[in-house]
């Protein structure tokens, strides 16, 4: 949930207001006047404090270089070019799902002989959650961000208008919807029903507000080519990037990689011929993955990425290739 403080003021009297994130009446200390509290337009907007300079944001953009499987002369050669501040809307809704899951849970057993039973377990499961979505209100280009992850900071609008901003080019309708599918989905899988038969879930929004968070946006050079950073102007973590990657690294995991798969894969097969149970498939699952994942880094290792980029590569799909494995092994039984 957001720990936010956010400093108003009573049109009464003029008293300093404490007031928590989410609630829409307060009772001034010092007049007693009872106020309510709303935003804009029905979208309560705040704005996070910019708590880093221009230094620390470079500081924490050369940390990141350091960190990882990146160009080992990245640190040494990397120039810094441009490094600004910008502020980013992103729409910040609380919710609350409840309601019931029903289906079932199917387990495998195998008995000495080789014989199995796949085995229905019914479940029906309740889900209460209060959750928090976040997403970018605008276009976010190639910086690499698609949601708020801190929702902790200071509220001031004191250099709101000495930063350049980001304008809201989404609805708070098309916020909403996507708010009440991410909270059906997360209420769903919390429930943990493998195969569902029957839900019913009830998403009820709790409030709706937009944030303007501080990024730091780093750009530099190496070797000639150009890549792009972001840092949490209020945390001062790299959100996202790009990076060039070491050429030698990527060796030396296709060597080890290859040869360790290979073996352990071969071992696998070897074993499930001799004994003759499913031991040995282990060996080959373990061996497909460390293959696959040796593959992945090679192919994609020349350039690190951090963040929501729209061309950044997912891994390999670890399910596929254990039931590969699975079918690989069962040949040889």
């Amino acid at each position: 949930m957001s720990d936010l403080s956010v400093g108003l003021s009573c049109p009464s009297c003029g008293g300093a207001i404490a007031i928590q994130e989410g609630d829409t009446s307060v009772n001034c200390a010092y007049c007693g006047s009872t106020l309510y509290v709303e935003g804009d337009k029905g979208v309560f907007t705040i704005a996070f404090k910019n708590k880093l300079t221009r230094e620390s944001a470079v500081n924490a953009a050369q940390g990141w270089w350091r960190k990882g499987f990146k160009a080992r002369d990245l640190k040494k050669t990397g120039t810094v070019n441009e490094c600004y501040p910008i502020y980013i809307p992103f729409w910040n809704i609380s919710s609350r799902v409840a309601g019931w899951v029903c289906g079932y849970e199917e387990r495998t057993r195998s008995d000495s002989k080789g014989h199995t039973t796949t085995e229905r377990i019914y479940k029906e499961e309740m889900v209460l959650q209060d959750l928090v979505f976040s997403e970018i209100a605008c276009d976010p280009g190639d910086l690499g961000i698609r949601a708020l992850r801190n929702f902790s900071g200071e509220s001031s609008f004191e250099d709101f208008e000495m930063i350049p901003t980001f304008e809201s080019t989404t609805s708070k309708d098309d916020a909403t919807a996507h708010a009440r599918a991410d909270a059906a989905q997360r209420g769903r899988s919390s429930a943990n029903v493998p195969h569902v038969t029957f839900e019913n879930l009830h998403v009820l929004l709790k409030k709706t507000s937009m944030i303007y968070y501080p990024v730091w946006v780093v750009r530099y050079s190496y070797h000639d080519r150009m890549y792009i950073l972001t840092v949490d102007g209020v945390t001062g973590e790299v959100l996202s990037g790009r990076a060039p990657g070491d050429p030698l690294f990527q060796s030396l995991a296709v060597t080890a990689g290859t040869s360790i798969g290979g073996l352990a894969a071969a071992g696998g097969i070897l074993f499930t011929i001799s004994a003759g149970n499913e031991i040995g498939i282990a060996g080959v699952i373990g061996g497909l993955i460390i293959l696959g994942l040796t593959y992945f880094f090679f192919r994609h290792g020349s350039e690190i990425i951090q963040g929501d980029f729209s061309d950044k590569k997912k891994p390999l799909d670890l399910k596929s290739m254990t039931e590969m494995g699975k079918q690989i092994g069962g040949l040889y039984r």
